[in-house]
């Protein structure tokens, strides 16, 4: 009986929101509802987009499961049977404190650390106009360190495809190991910011542009870089928009793309598209999937976002709670990529869907 409402909830989130749900999304919520009443923690624990958490926690409000007070959600004694019935845990966070759990930590190269830090006090803001969420200086620090532990940093052609606002092609460049660092963005602000730190430290092979990733790359981009990076929006038609754009850059088999995904606006269904895509449209195989790797500031427009519009909450996030995971892939023989123009009405849906709402 206990295991029919979290399948019904899940149902009727599931038809409230478009995205598809299980017993086992309700599970999630409601342990992380045993470890805390703060709603932006428990989308970090519960691991799903934002509005299928916040659909979930309405339904078990309506079920008399749990209850909103004070912008805190709260189990009530329904709620605390029900979990007791299905011997459901709170959730537990057993990463490494040292390293955020990255099994990368930032500190182990304090030279590089210490430059980054110094070089980007006055880096520019983080803007909604071009979806922008910063990462901690430690995680751009730390995907320095994990290019380097992969063999994908020294003497390489590296390409940076927007999200600049992260400062991961400047912190690439900073180690002066790479062979060539190009970085594309459409920010005028951090073109500029990366060409004016280049120009101080006199590093001479690195380059910003500002470019519009809609546009198709001109010849001489293709073909000719060993790694790429890249942060695309997740709707499905930008996720392969942007990184067929980037594998079409890749130089050989063996070149290696790295991007970020969230499981805060993709369900695990959309990664299961992803990954299909990946293997069967592209041939690429992901090596490498490290939850949680990389961690985001809150950014100053979160209350004007689809996220604050549809938590149960009114209350903003006050710590981290956007996570992404880094995931790195391989070209392997017969790999291929695509360097079309976006369209508008593509354009029109790169950034917010049933499931996105961050922007």
């Amino acid at each position: 009986m206990a295991r029919e409402v979290l399948d019904l909830i899940a149902k009727r989130a599931s038809e409230k929101t478009n995205i598809k749900l299980y017993g086992r999304s309700v599970e999630r919520v409601l342990a992380g509802l045993l470890t805390t009443s703060d709603f932006w923690k428990v989308v970090d624990l519960a691991d799903q987009p934002v509005p299928a958490t916040a659909e979930i926690v309405r339904q078990l409000v309506a079920e008399g499961i749990a209850k909103i007070e004070n912008d805190e959600i709260l189990l009530i004694e329904k709620g605390f049977n029900l979990v007791k019935e299905l011997k459901i845990p709170p959730a537990v966070d057993y990463s490494c404190k040292a390293c955020e759990g990255r099994g990368i930590p930032f500190y182990a190269n304090l030279d590089w650390y210490h430059t980054f830090l110094q070089v980007t006090k006055d880096r520019p803001k983080a803007i909604q106009e071009y979806d922008q969420g910063s990462v901690t200086p430690e995680t751009t620090v730390s995907r320095v360190l994990f290019l380097d532990s992969r063999e994908d940093l020294r003497d390489r052609d590296i390409l940076v495809m927007g999200a600049e606002d992260d400062l991961t092609g400047l912190a690439v460049a900073l180690t002066r190991l790479p062979r060539r660092v190009l970085i594309l963005d459409i920010d005028e602000r951090s073109i500029d910011f990366d060409n004016r730190i280049f120009k101080e430290l006199g590093i001479d092979n690195a380059e910003a542009i500002r470019f519009d990733l809609r546009n198709p790359f001109p010849e001489e981009w293709l073909k000719s870089f060993d790694v790429f990076i890249t942060d695309p929006p997740e709707t499905l038609k930008a996720f392969k928009a942007f990184i067929a754009r980037g594998i079409a850059a890749l130089r050989q088999e063996g070149s290696v793309g790295y991007f970020g995904l969230t499981l805060r606006d993709s369900s695990i269904t959309r990664w299961h598209q992803f990954q299909k895509a990946l293997i069967n449209d592209y041939g690429m195989v992901i090596t490498d999937i490290v939850q949680d790797f990389n961690a985001y500031m809150n950014w100053d427009y979160h209350a004007e976002t689809k996220a604050q519009e549809v938590a149960p909450v009114n209350k903003v996030p006050t710590d981290i709670w956007y996570r992404s995971a880094w995931v790195r892939m391989e070209a392997l023989p017969g790999f291929k990529g695509e360097n079309v123009q976006i369209t508008d009405e593509v354009f029109r849906e790169l950034y917010l869907d049933e499931e996105g709402s961050t922007t």
